[in-house]
C-alpha cells in the first residue's frame, strides 16, 4: 500500500468521533444513497421494461413482412411456400388488416378487424391471452366464423359473450365512394358471432378484432393472394437477423420486413430514452450530493493543518501532501460507491423475493407488486457515474493545498 493510502486510510477510519470524521462519515453515507436509490431505481425500471416487452411479445411475431408503400400487398402461395422453406422458419401466417366500425346493441367503437390463417395461434400466445370464452376461429361443425375480441373493445361496446345480438360490423367498400347523401353504402355491412375475449397490453386490447382470414377477405372485397402482412414464428435460438436476410433476398426491394423490435420502434426508443433521463437527472443529484465530499475534505484540510506542516518538514513535497487528500477523497467515494451498491442489491433481492413494495389491490393493475430485474451493465453504469462525480467533487478543495 502506497503511503498517501495509508494516510487516507488513517484519517478516514481513525478510532476518534470528532466533528471531522462525523462529516466525513456523513458525505460516504450520502454517496451511499445516492448509489443505492441509482442501481434500485434502474432495476425497478428493468422490470417495467422486461414486463411490458414480454407483453408486446405476446402478440408481435419474430417477423413481419409488410408492404414498403401501399396497405396491401400481392404475395402468391408458391412465394409463401418458399418462405416456409427457409431454415429455422417455423409458421407462416399471412393477415389482412383494416379499420372497421363495429357495433354491439345501441353502443359503438372504431378499431381494427384483422383478419388471420388457422395456425394464427402458433404466431403469438392469444390462447392463452383469451381470459373469457375461448380462442375459435371457426364452428368445426357448421363452418360459422367467430371474433375474439380485445377486452378494452369489449367494454366499450358493453360486449356478453353467449349473447343475441351478434357484432356488426361496417367495413369500407373499396369499389365505392362515399356519398354525402347516403355514406352507408360506402361500407359492407356483416355480422359475426363474440367468442372470446383477449387480454394481452392495452394498445392491442383496444385495437384489434381477431377473425378468420377469409372472413374478412370476402367482406374487404380483396383478391385470393392480397395480404397486408405476413407473420413469421422462427424456431427457438434462430438467427433472426439470418431469416431476415434470405426472406429480403426472396421478395426484392417492395417490402419491409422486420424483426420484433423494429416493428415496436417507438416504444422502444422512448423506454431507452426515459431510461437515459433517469440516469441523467440522478446524476445531477449526485453532483449535488458530491459537495458533501467536498466540503467534508476542506474540513479535513484545516483540521490536519498540523499535520501538512510535519509532513512538509519532514520533506513532504506539496504533490505528496494532495496526493494524501485526494486519496482521502477517492477513498470516500469508493466506500459510499460500493456499500450504497450492496445495500441497493440488497433491497433489490428483497422485493424481487418478497414482493413487499405492492400495487393497491383493486385489480387495475397487470401485477400486484413492483418487478425489479438487476442487470449487470446498471450495477458498472451506477458503479461508473459515482466514482467519477465523487473523484472530480475531492479535486476542489485538493487544489487549493500548499506545501
Amino acid at each position: 500500500m502506497k503511503l498517501p493510502l495509508k494516510f487516507a486510510f488513517r484519517y478516514l477510519f481513525s478510532g476518534k468521533m470528532s466533528l471531522v470524521n462525523i462529516i466525513t462519515l456523513i458525505s460516504v453515507f450520502g454517496v451511499a444513497g445516492m448509489s443505492a436509490a441509482l442501481i434500485v431505481i434502474l432495476s425497478v425500471f428493468n422490470g417495467f421494461d422486461s414486463l411490458i416487452r414480454s407483453m408486446i411479445n405476446q402478440f408481435d411475431p419474430d417477423i413481419k413482412i409488410t408492404a414498403k408503400t401501399g396497405k396491401t400487398f400481392m404475395l402468391s402461395s408458391s412465394q409463401l411456400a418458399q418462405i416456409s422453406e427457409i431454415e429455422d422458419v417455423n409458421v407462416v401466417s399471412p393477415t389482412i388488416e383494416e379499420t372497421a366500425l363495429f357495433e354491439y346493441r345501441h353502443y359503438q367503437y372504431i378499431c381494427t378487424l384483422k383478419g388471420v390463417s388457422e395456425n394464427y395461434d402458433k404466431i403469438c400466445d392469444i390462447k392463452n391471452c383469451t381470459y373469457a370464452g375461448d380462442y375459435v376461429l371457426r364452428d368445426t361443425a357448421s363452418g360459422v366464423p367467430f371474433a375474439v375480441v380485445g377486452c378494452d373493445i369489449a367494454g366499450n361496446l358493453g360486449l356478453t359473450l353467449g349473447s343475441f345480438p351478434p357484432i356488426r360490423i361496417y367495413a369500407p367498400n373499396k369499389n365505392e365512394k362515399i356519398s354525402v347523401t347516403n355514406p352507408y353504402n360506402a361500407f359492407t355491412k356483416t355480422d359475426i358471432t363474440p367468442i372470446g375475449i383477449f387480454h394481452i397490453h392495452q394498445d392491442f386490447d383496444s385495437k384489434y378484432v381477431i377473425a378468420p382470414i377469409d372472413f374478412v377477405r370476402n367482406i374487404l372485397e380483396y383478391e385470393p393472394e392480397e395480404f397486408s402482412s405476413v407473420e413469421i414464428s422462427c424456431r427457438e435460438n434462430a438467427s433472426t437477423n439470418a431469416v431476415i436476410n434470405k426472406i429480403e433476398k426472396l421478395l426484392g426491394e417492395d417490402f419491409l420486413v422486420k424483426d420484433r423490435y423494429q416493428q415496436q420502434d417507438t416504444l422502444y426508443k422512448v423506454m431507452q430514452s426515459e431510461k437515459l433521463s433517469i440516469v441523467v437527472m440522478l446524476s445531477f443529484i449526485i453532483i449535488i450530493a458530491s459537495f458533501n465530499i467536498a466540503g467534508a475534505l476542506s474540513m479535513l484540510i484545516i483540521d490536519k493543518k498540523n499535520d501538512i506542516a510535519t509532513l512538509s518538514h519532514l520533506g513532504g513535497d506539496e504533490k505528496f501532501i494532495k496526493n494524501v487528500f485526494t486519496s482521502t477523497g477517492r477513498l470516500i467515494t469508493l466506500t459510499g460507491a460500493v456499500s450504497g451498491l450492496v445495500i441497493g442489491l440488497i433491497i433489490c433481492w428483497i422485493q424481487i423475493e418478497f414482493q413487499v413494495l405492492t400495487f393497491p389491490s383493486d385489480g387495475s393493475f397487470i401485477i400486484d407488486y413492483y418487478p425489479v430485474e438487476v442487470r449487470l451493465t446498471d450495477i458498472f453504469i451506477s458503479f461508473f457515474v459515482v466514482t467519477v462525480i465523487g473523484f472530480l467533487a475531492a479535486q476542489v478543495p485538493v487544489r487549493k493545498i500548499t506545501g
